[in-house]
């Protein structure tokens, strides 16, 4: 049996702040612009070096 006369109501998750979703909102995007430009960078440098690498068995 409960101990207490009156049980009370489940407690309901608050909600966080509108500014503070707004703010994670805003660093994942910059987090998702940084990592595609890295992404875009990274594979600019492998399409160069598989350039050259063609270059280099089509001259011998």
């Amino acid at each position: 049996m409960n101990p207490q006369l009156f049980p009370r109501q489940p407690r309901r998750m608050k909600q966080p702040a509108k500014d503070m979703l707004r703010e994670q909102l805003v660093l994942a995007a910059d987090e998702v612009i940084r990592l595609r430009a890295e992404n875009l960078a990274l594979r600019d440098a492998a399409h160069q070096a598989a350039e050259q690498l063609r270059a280099a068995v089509a001259t011998k």
